[in-house]
């Protein structure tokens, strides 16, 4: 008796264990399964195992640690565990290794910029509303959610004007790609001075921005002003998000112009 498993175009299986009987997911019987379909696949050049181990079957994970298999990556409702057969260095794909951040530098109508404070952090100090992105949204979409929740301003995306990225962040073999976006002020009428969030959050002139000390905002905010003044007087639409279909699917373009 074997699992149901699916072979993909690399050469490799794939077994779920929402898929096993409950015979096959006793430990007894998983153990001598799983044996048994390793020498199988061995025997049919098999190169990479994928096995999804749902929540409810976790008591599995240590049989598949003993039988040579390694954590790939896990969701709050599986682990995805793996296990490369032939003699040579794993050809198997990485799971995601960076996140992304998103802030958005909101300009209002007479020209104030928009600037919060952050009620828990390591910098406590004025800067633009920002926040990691959610699974699929875009860009845009990860700005206004973020610009609205910590300041109550619903804005509307415009241009990628610069991004950062940083081979280490604060999880071990994750990097970081933080975009910082133009943004109109689009309704700030229901604007907070304090949320859950933020500490506070106000406009600002350009004035007011470069008479803050040193030590409540910091240099690259400065730069990123400039950088936008630079952009705004060269009249050009700048990289800007337009809609393709690349393979069937809908994806998002950022083109500099």
């Amino acid at each position: 008796m074997f699992f149901k498993e699916l072979r993909d175009i690399f050469g490799g299986v794939t077994v779920k264990s929402c898929e096993l009987t409950s015979v096959q997911k006793q430990l007894e019987s998983f153990s001598s399964i799983i044996s048994q379909s390793l020498n199988k696949w061995k025997e049919n050049g098999v190169r990479g195992v994928w096995i999804k181990v749902d929540i409810k079957d976790s008591h599995i994970i240590p049989v598949l640690v003993e039988k040579g298999f390694s954590f790939h990556h896990t969701q709050p409702n599986y682990l995805m565990m793996t296990n490369w057969l032939p003699e040579t260095p794993s050809r198997l794909p990485r799971y995601a290794h960076t996140v992304i951040g998103v802030g958005g530098l909101v300009i209002d109508k007479h020209d104030r910029v928009l600037m919060m404070r952050e009620r828990r952090a390591h910098y406590l100090g004025w800067k633009y509303p920002a926040g990691a992105s959610e699974p699929g949204e875009s860009i845009f979409d990860t700005a206004a959610r973020e610009v609205f929740e910590e300041t109550g301003v619903k804005a509307l995306g415009k241009a990628v004007l610069c991004f950062r990225q940083l081979a280490m962040s604060q999880f071990e073999n994750v990097g970081d790609i933080f975009f910082m976006c133009v943004m109109d002020a689009v309704d700030d009428s229901k604007m907070a001075r304090e949320t859950e969030e933020a500490a506070e959050c106000r406009w600002f002139t350009r004035e007011e921005i470069k008479s803050l000390p040193g030590n409540v905002i910091r240099d690259f905010h400065h730069e990123v002003l400039a950088r936008y003044d630079k952009w705004k007087s060269a009249g050009r639409p700048g990289c800007h998000m337009e809609p393709c279909k690349l393979a069937g699917k809908t994806c998002n373009m950022f083109y500099v112009d």
